[in-house]
């Protein structure tokens, strides 16, 4: 499975609650009821971003992403060619993002995972320490 990571910056004119609106209740419908895209999308999860009120960041480098599941890099290109999202989506995309501040990658499959239950304190450099 390849997972397909688009990164997404608001249209300047949209506050981020408007950009959220869009995305969630228009551009996620449409994505989702493109015909015959179930045959090469396998999943597509939406991330909306939340500045952290711990930080000095008073604006987003970007509002959200997304995971687009695909078996293969063919079927993603399938699924790009398909006139529902060639003329849909792609449309939809213009009336809500900063298409010059999108970033596409690749999310590979190596992953680590830290069960802090089990990991050690990092700054402990033997037993008693």
């Amino acid at each position: 499975m390849i997972r397909f990571l688009g990164f997404y910056k608001r249209l300047p004119h949209l506050s981020h609650e408007q950009f959220n609106h869009h995305w969630f209740n228009i551009h996620g419908p449409c994505v989702r009821n493109v015909p015959g895209g179930d045959k090469y999308l396998k999943k597509y999860i939406q991330h909306h971003l939340t500045i952290d009120p711990l930080s000095q960041e008073k604006d987003f480098v970007y509002d959200g992403f997304s995971e687009g599941w695909f078996e293969s890099f063919e079927d993603r290109d399938k699924f790009i060619q398909l006139p529902g999202v060639q003329k849909e989506v792609i449309d939809d995309e213009k009336k809500f993002l900063d298409l010059s501040a999108t970033r596409w990658m690749v999310l590979d499959e190596h992953v680590l995972q830290i069960d802090l239950a089990e990991w050690p304190h990092p700054l402990r450099r033997g037993p008693g320490i």
